[in-house]
């Protein structure tokens, strides 16, 4: 019996379809018995095509005697996958017939013919993949949609970027649950759970009519897309070692980023943006970008600490240690006269057996003795943060215009100088340039740093109202850990992370 195979990648109006492709197969076969094999909508890349996998086995299993294709890139564009195929087919005694290219695969010079045709198709197929893939980073340097879906909240509208059609993003009415997702996430106890499930009394939904979750919250947080992108965005990118398409002076404070790039099929909710490129978008962005960075380091917070600390009986799980052999406490069960009671118990003691204190501690007394000192060192640590930030922002933007007034001075100087004296200026401004970038970038850097730790106020009542996770956040962001003694509890709390001098 005869095979006839034909593959078709996608339907183009240049390109032959699978029954033109039988057809001049049919023209190889005369009264012999045929068989067809076909493979719609299937890359020549690689052989991993059903129709293909097919008759292969019908080849080993003696049920074909030749196969005729219309072209020998039917079978793969790959050199390894034909010379594979080819070894099957002589391995069986199979001839092997092109309808347009007349081969006798049963002499050296035949198959040394066949070798090079596949060469070229292989050179052919991987030089169009880098055009197209050229041409993709080319269309996204100039601050063009590169392909895909757009970003949620965002349309993608046709026009004109320097002569030629290119594709951008164009707010819809959705960018403000982005918005409200951004505004939500950014204060400094709120989990990405607490904005799901806000979002879900608010009645507002992703893409599809589905609930957000986890994955969905995450990918609109960490997209730069929404970001008013700034020098400070700039640094921040390229420290994590993205390939930046335009120059810090680009980064007007003003407009979103593009951000391009192959993603790891393990890193699903946290990626890794080194070797991306990021480049300045033709939209507005909507968050300025202290609150994106700020949010970015929540969620580099959360990869790190990841499932750790849930402990389902107490939101101090995690921070409760030993003042004698300096274990962790975990939770264990009572039973007294008022019920089963939770307690907390020393790992040491009790799984390590090496610490011989003897103490017991009510988890509801300890909580309530940490919380009390939680709400009281709020207020004074909220205090301090204000007059910190307060007198080091105005420490800041002072050197910053004493910098603006230098540069200007020199340019000023510049129009009554030699060339080479305006030579040493222009590199001197440049200098004096990078400082100021360098001095914005180290602002952004420490208020953002400074912002992980900040809290707000907060009352018994609104310390009831939070629920446990809520609650561990809070204490996770304001405690360095709970050792518990015969003596009492002492309460460690971290220290504040004050903005940086300039």
């Amino acid at each position: 019996m005869i095979a006839i195979y034909a593959r078709q990648s996608i339907e183009k109006k240049d390109s032959i379809s699978i029954e033109s492709q039988i057809e001049y197969a049919k023209r190889e076969v005369f009264n012999e018995e045929f068989k067809i094999y076909q493979d719609s909508g299937y890359s020549g890349k690689n052989t991993n095509r059903p129709a293909f996998h097919q008759m292969m086995e019908d080849v080993k299993n003696g049920r074909i005697q030749k196969v005729v294709v219309y072209r020998l890139d039917r079978i793969s564009r790959s050199i390894l996958d034909f010379a594979d195929f080819i070894n099957i087919l002589e391995s069986n005694q199979i001839s092997f017939v092109s309808a347009t290219e007349k081969f006798d695969t049963s002499t050296p010079m035949g198959r040394a013919m066949l070798y090079i045709i596949v060469v070229f198709a292989q050179l052919e197929r991987e030089t169009i993949a880098e055009r197209v893939r050229d041409n993709y980073y080319s269309r996204v340097r100039k601050g063009a949609w590169g392909g895909g879906p757009a970003a949620f909240g965002f349309d993608l509208v046709k026009t004109t970027v320097d002569g030629k059609k290119a594709t951008i993003c164009q707010p819809n009415e959705k960018i403000e649950v982005v918005r409200r997702i951004f505004e939500l996430y950014s204060k400094p106890y709120t989990s990405l759970a607490d904005v799901q499930r806000q979002l879900i009394r608010d009645g507002v939904s992703s893409s599809g009519g589905v609930n957000f979750d986890n994955v969905k919250l995450s990918s609109i947080l960490k997209n730069p897309a929404y970001v008013q992108a700034d020098v400070a965005i700039y640094n921040f990118y390229k420290s994590k070692g993205a390939i930046m398409a335009n120059e810090p002076d680009d980064f007007d404070g003003i407009h979103g980023c593009i951000l391009v790039g192959k993603r790891d099929a393990s890193e699903r909710k946290y990626k890794d943006v080194s070797q991306h490129l990021l480049a300045i978008s033709h939209h507005e962005g909507i968050v300025d970008s202290s609150t994106f960075l700020f949010c970015q380091q929540k969620l580099s917070n959360n990869r790190q600490i990841k499932n750790a600390y849930k402990g389902k009986y107490s939101w101090l799980t995690g921070l409760v240690k030993c003042g004698h052999c300096g274990y962790s406490f975990s939770v264990r069960f009572g039973n007294t006269k008022d019920g089963r009671i939770p307690y907390f118990t020393c790992s040491g003691k009790y799984l390590h057996k090496v610490c011989t204190a003897k103490q017991t501690h009510r988890v509801r007394e300890v909580e309530n003795e940490v919380q009390a000192r939680l709400i009281e060192h709020s207020s004074t640590y909220h205090l301090a943060h204000q007059h910190t930030e307060d007198t080091v922002s105005k420490e800041y933007q002072q050197k910053m215009l004493e910098l603006d007034s230098k540069i200007e001075n020199l340019l000023l100087t510049l129009e009554s100088v030699s060339n080479i004296s305006a030579e040493y200026i222009n590199r001197r401004i440049e200098t004096l340039h990078h400082e100021k970038q360098l001095l914005m970038h180290r602002y952004n850097e420490s208020i953002t740093e400074y912002n992980i730790a900040e809290v707000e106020p907060f009352t018994a009542a609104d310390w009831e109202n939070m629920d446990i996770e809520e609650k561990r956040t809070l204490a996770r962001s304001m405690i360095q850990e709970v050792i518990l003694s015969e003596t009492g509890i002492d309460v460690r709390f971290k220290l504040k992370k004050g903005i940086q001098n300039p």
